[in-house]
């Protein structure tokens, strides 16, 4: 193109006028003009197989969109009517010296939708078609689950970040078990138990790594080779596992699992913790975790003789940066000590929270993290007066959802929780569910509950207004005594964990616990059977009939015949393992089938108001593939 049949550039003074441009007016005609004409190329196309040429965006002149449709107008001259209808409409000259510049744009826009057109009769010309998601295999790496330590009393007044702490009880026990599944031929990959700090020196060795094996062509799917672990006919289990059971400890751990032949197998491990005296009195208990960049948390309290300690883990390689956001009773609660707060690698981190957020009866944290990943427990504990009140790990909890399932709710005989709740300063050792709507509208919740008979009434039919940005608590005393599963649908998203109180009789000391919202059942998930303690599993399918599995591994790693067990809609069932599986059992491989399952373990001791939670979790393998969107 010519330097003279350029289009003319308005001056930068003119230019700088706000100018209204006059509305185009295309006849109808002319599109149906170039819509008969496009039809009619594209037919002659198809029918002789020829391409038709594309010209180079640099070399399309700028010409008006109703140009481009009829073919007689250009933008190389003005006419005298165009003069004519700008004067009669009150724009000045510059406004036609405007339409190139408009009609420019006009042109490459018609061009770009006559490209994209051509992509869709040539598709070997389109550069984004989408293509069905294929699942694509994931490299992996080590899986790591950081394992929080024994319980640990604040040393007088600490508060904030760093705190220091005094010495443990003489009669704590604080111990480790870990299950990690072989491959179908009995192969176990290579695992340790090891110390959380910078030389994750191997503290236990579950299982040597075999020598690697030539690698295949085709990765398997990621839960093909675990689900094909036991023998489908007879029941007898090919595989085996490595068992550690109750191993004492002293300090936060890692179980290290590796990958065996590019596949993660099914491993576990649990912490449980208990003291008989101390102002640490009960019992509690987590499962090893996976680190996260994002977690919640709920159920902490920093009122008066409360204390909750949020301690972070980061046994990767790289610096961990964390921010919190919190809140309580009243509100998002400002904390400008919760940002910005650094966990070195292969160390852990705690944070006093009644230093972030003082006198809170509910309070939840949400936790994000970037760089390393993190793995984050809150140790809540209790004093009334001199008298202890429970301890418990607050595990974090499903993210929110607009549905939320916890199972393992158990109510005590209502006369003696209203007993014990009677009494001053106990206010808070009832049964109560808890809610945290993150965000700015209130919510409206609709809560089921799920006994051994099927469904149970609740008062006001259960629904109930969260505040908007809070969290809200909901009393279960009205239940009769029982275990039980609680459904939340909501209108907006929620999260969600129910505090459970256990005594013996009034005065006596009480223990707290938390059952978190969990996700649905699927196959292969390890719990383990930590010694000392009474287990029992409670298992509900809320919407449909479903079918369990439930394999033993021994002590020695041989696992056993499986036991099926059927569970009918709507009802939560307790198993005891000790006498569905037998004794001398140190974990239980589980499998769900049919409708939606989910499952919790409930720990205890016979005589005693201690009470922990151990939530169903995982399978390392649940995370081997991705379905990815391919654009070509």
């Amino acid at each position: 193109m010519s330097e003279d049949s350029k289009p003319q550039e308005p001056s930068e003074e003119k230019s700088s006028r706000k100018i209204k441009s006059p509305r185009l007016r295309v006849p109808r005609e002319n599109f149906t003009h170039a819509k008969s004409k496009a039809s009619k190329e594209k037919k002659t196309s198809r029918e002789t197989g020829a391409v038709v040429p594309q010209v180079p965006e640099a070399n399309v002149p700028h010409t008006p969109t109703h140009a481009l449709a009829s073919g007689t107008r250009t933008t190389g001259s003005k006419s005298a009517d165009t003069k004519s209808r700008g004067r009669k409409t009150g724009h000045n000259t510059a406004t036609g010296r405007r339409w190139p510049r408009v009609f420019a744009g006009s042109a490459t826009a018609a061009l770009a939708v006559g490209l994209v057109a051509a992509g869709t009769l040539f598709p070997g010309n389109d550069a984004s078609a989408q293509l069905d998601p294929v699942a694509q295999a994931l490299p992996m790496g080590d899986v790591i689950a950081n394992c929080t330590g024994p319980t640990r009393l604040l040393s007088g007044s600490a508060a904030g970040a760093d705190p220091e702490f005094a010495a443990a009880s003489s009669s704590s026990k604080s111990q480790l078990s870990a299950l990690v599944l072989s491959d179908p031929e009995g192969v176990l990959p290579g695992s340790s138990i090891d110390s959380l700090d910078n030389a994750a020196t191997p503290l236990t060795t579950l299982a040597t790594a075999p020598q690697e094996t030539a690698p295949q062509e085709t990765a398997p799917a990621a839960s093909s080779a675990p689900a094909t672990t036991l023998a489908p006919v007879t029941g007898v289990a090919k595989g085996k596992a490595a068992v550690v059971a109750n191993k004492d400890i002293s300090a936060a751990t890692a179980l290290r699992v590796q990958p065996l032949n590019g596949i993660a197998y099914p491993a576990i491990g649990s912490v449980v913790v208990g003291a008989k005296d101390g102002d640490l009195r009960g019992l509690a208990a987590a499962n090893c975790q996976q680190a996260s960049n994002d977690l919640w948390i709920a159920g902490a309290s920093t009122t008066v003789g409360r204390t909750a300690v949020l301690v972070l883990s980061n046994s990767s390689k790289s610096p961990a940066t964390v921010s919190l956001e919190l809140f309580g009773k009243n509100g998002p609660l400002v904390a400008p000590g919760g940002k910005g707060l650094v966990v070195a690698p292969g160390t852990e981190r705690s944070v006093v929270l009644s230093g972030l957020a003082s006198d809170q009866e509910l309070l939840s944290v949400h936790l994000k993290s970037t760089g390393g990943p993190v793995s984050a427990v809150v140790q809540q504990s209790v004093l009334r007066g001199l008298t202890p009140g429970g301890v418990d790990f607050l595990a974090p909890v499903q993210p929110p959802a607009l549905t939320q399932t916890i199972p393992g709710v158990r109510v005590v005989d209502p006369a003696a929780a209203s007993a014990v709740t009677g009494q001053p300063g106990y206010s808070d050792a009832g049964t109560a569910l808890e809610v945290t709507v993150p965000g700015i509208r209130d919510v409206v919740v609709e809560v089921k509950a799920y006994g051994a008979s099927g469904q149970v009434a609740l008062p006001n039919g259960g629904v109930f207004t969260a505040g908007a940005g809070k969290v809200t608590e909901l009393a279960l005393a009205g239940l009769p005594q029982g275990s039980y599963t609680l459904t939340l649908n909501a209108d907006s998203a929620v999260a969600a964990t129910v505090r459970l109180m256990n005594s013996t009789k009034p005065g006596d000391a009480v223990d707290l616990a938390y059952a978190p919202a969990t996700q649905r059942l699927g196959v292969n998930h390890l719990v383990t059977l930590p010694g000392g303690v009474s287990s029992n599993f409670v298992f509900t399918a809320p919407t449909g009939s479903a079918s369990l599995t439930l394999t033993p591994v021994s002590s020695s790693g041989v696992l056993g015949p499986q036991k099926s067990v059927d569970l009918k809609a709507a009802m939560t069932s307790v198993i005891d393992p000790s006498a569905l599986l037998g004794d001398g059992v140190a974990g239980v491989l589980i499998s769900a089938s049919g409708a939606p399952v989910f499952g919790t373990q409930l720990l205890g001791a016979k005589d005693s108001a201690d009470i922990a939670v151990l939530p169903i979790v995982g399978s390392s393998a649940d995370s081997q593939s991705l379905a990815i969107t391919v654009k070509n």
